[in-house]
């Protein structure tokens, strides 16, 4: 009898798992190289474009903050006009009241800012023009200088001419060129005149 010629379908559906398998990580790989290289190709982000994406993004922060405000202040103005607004002489007070002392409290917290803002752009002006007043700068820079208070500070460009400006004894006798020979000279005659002596 010839042999059955027929498939094993498990052996077939382990090839086809395999296969698949194998496919699938092609199509990986090959997708990780191409991110690979694009990133490579893009390169490290140097520090100016981070610093310039980090004001970015707070530049739009700060802006949609401001506009934040500028919504809620606009609101709060609206409120205040509906308070502030003249009751109908029909309708009585009791329903509408409105409070001077709220009126007077508005004041005082406009002069506060007045203020805050004046000392403000005076810090900002002073900033801005690095100038101090006569005062101070004489207070700051002309210090006398408390080390050449003395006498004994001498300035010289070489050291022959500090050795000068050192030199002890009298300006009108001659420098003496060679005080070993002076002093040998000296003690000889001493040593000589002690023999004398004797």
């Amino acid at each position: 009898m010839p042999k059955k010629l027929g498939t094993n379908s498990k052996a077939d559906s382990a090839r086809d798992r395999k296969f698949a398998a194998e496919a699938e990580k092609k199509v990986f790989d090959s997708r990780e190289q191409e991110e690979r290289f694009w990133k490579e190709a893009e390169g490290p982000k140097s520090r100016a474009v981070k610093k310039r994406e980090e004001e970015a993004e707070k530049r739009a922060e700060a802006a949609a903050r401001r506009a934040e405000n500028r919504e809620l202040a606009e609101q709060e103005l609206l409120e205040l006009e509906k308070l502030t607004r003249k009751p109908d002489p029909k309708v009585t007070n009791r329903f509408f009241p409105v409070s001077k002392v709220r009126e007077i409290e508005r004041e005082h917290r406009r002069e506060l800012e007045r203020l805050r803002l004046e000392s403000e752009a005076e810090a900002a002006a002073n900033r801005r023009s690095r100038t101090v007043d006569v005062e101070e700068y004489e207070r700051t820079v002309l210090v006398s200088n408390t080390n050449r208070d003395d006498d004994s500070v001498i300035e010289a460009r070489s050291v022959a001419e500090a050795i000068a400006k050192m030199a002890v004894g009298d300006a009108t006798q001659p420098h003496d060129r060679h005080p070993e020979r002076r002093l040998k000279a000296s003690f000889m005659v001493r040593v000589l005149t002690s023999k004398c002596e004797k």
